[in-house]
């Protein structure tokens, strides 16, 4: 039996004409010999009736609410859909079955809101795929250490596709979205932007990580432990478009382009951290409040750091607990320019800042890896660096 996922999120379930363009893809993987699993997100975004924010807002005073409590009203939304999806495909004389991630044997760490898949058991899914039937599950949830319900966090459906994709041994994992496939910058920025046919699980972990929205990083990690290749496609063009493969790629050092493709994030702050008493304790009450930070320098006289603009308010308060004075620097944005072969490339960084200076685009700080150059700028030229930098690099 060749299994494949088939992963759709909310804007792919949310209207009538675009689901049956799901039930036409598990239709077709069914003629081609294919057991297809389908995998679904609730319907729609902010605004429409049974996604997760306006599942939210029927909360008296959401503030007030426990994660548990959140976490039981949103799994609401992929259960609508799963249920409408497999009713669907029963109207096509195929059978399919609803399943919610608990039914399905998906067991996380019981963390409330962000919980992480630690087993699966496949039992339901594959005593229905041996009958023939199609299953249909409710992605972003599963059932916690103490059979509480349980969410995976924003794009917790592309971790349930990939981390299903591992534990039922797929050939595949194909996430269906409205884009043509992973793409060598954001379309919005850049208008001659190209779909990328191939690319590594390296490569899209650090994509995802550092803001393209194609995949969740945690899907990349599950699909590259297991080996499984994801195939990022548009729903609109119902299976024939070629997408993005994502696989482990094997590279050549006298063929391939050095850069694979740029993302860019906003809404950040600089700090810089002068040296006092205290001054030792800093990253460890940054941990220890569970605030996540990034581009981090440390030197004698001073640190310096990048938080994302929700986490201001709670660093200045770790800072002023400890006594220490800062500067701040708000409303940057960091770019990332991917690819394999940066490392040890030659004139890279020179190559980088002359596309940037010729913008008038000023450089805060810059990183880097053996697969990424970061860099941190005024959010005003967010746009135009990104944009030079596909022109002068690609």
């Amino acid at each position: 039996m060749e299994i494949v996922v088939q992963k759709y999120g909310g804007t792919s379930v949310n209207k009538r004409e675009l689901r049956e363009k799901i039930v036409k893809n598990a239709i077709d993987a069914k003629k081609r010999g294919l057991s297809p699993v389908i995998v679904v997100s609730a319907m729609g975004r902010r605004g429409e009736p049974y996604a997760t924010d306006s599942l939210l807002q029927l909360l008296p005073e959401p503030t007030k609410s426990t994660q548990r409590n959140k976490d039981l009203l949103i799994s609401c939304g992929e259960v609508i859909s799963c249920v409408i999806v497999a009713e669907e495909i029963n109207l096509q004389d195929y059978f399919a079955v609803p399943l919610t991630g608990w039914q399905a044997g998906i067991r996380t760490n019981g963390i409330f809101g962000n919980s992480d898949i630690v087993d699966i058991d496949t039992t339901v899914i594959m005593e229905l795929l041996e009958k023939g039937i199609i299953p249909v599950i409710a992605g972003f949830q599963g059932m916690g250490e103490k059979n509480e319900i349980t969410t995976l966090g924003r794009g917790g459906s592309d971790i349930t596709a990939t981390a299903l994709g591992v534990f039922l041994n797929a050939v595949g994992v194909e996430i269906y979205t409205d884009v043509d496939g992973v793409m060598t910058a954001d379309p919005k920025l850049v208008d001659n932007a190209y779909v990328i046919d191939n690319v590594d699980y390296d490569e899209i972990f650090q994509l995802a990580e550092f803001g393209a929205k194609v995949l969740h990083p945690r899907a990349v990690e599950y699909a590259q432990k297991g080996n499984v290749p994801v195939t990022i496609l548009n729903v609109d063009r119902e299976g024939h478009g070629k997408g993005t493969l994502i696989s482990k790629v094997t590279k050549s050092w006298d063929s391939d382009k050095v850069f694979t493709a740029i993302t860019s994030k906003d809404k950040l702050v600089q700090f810089l951290v002068k040296s006092g008493p205290g001054y030792e304790r800093v990253f460890e009450e940054l941990a220890q409040n569970h605030i996540s930070i990034d581009m981090i320098s440390i030197f004698i006289e001073e640190s310096i750091f990048v938080v994302e603009e929700s986490e201001r308010k709670r660093t200045e308060e770790v800072l002023e607990k400890i006594g220490l004075q800062y500067e701040m620097t708000e409303r940057c944005s960091k770019i990332t320019i991917v690819g394999s072969r940066i490392a040890n490339m030659p004139g890279i960084i020179a190559k980088i800042m002359s596309a940037l200076n010729s913008a008038d685009v000023k450089v805060l700080r810059s990183t880097d890896s053996y697969t990424t150059v970061g860099l941190l700028i005024h959010s005003d030229d967010e746009k135009k660096a990104v944009k030079i930098l596909h022109e002068r690099i690609f």
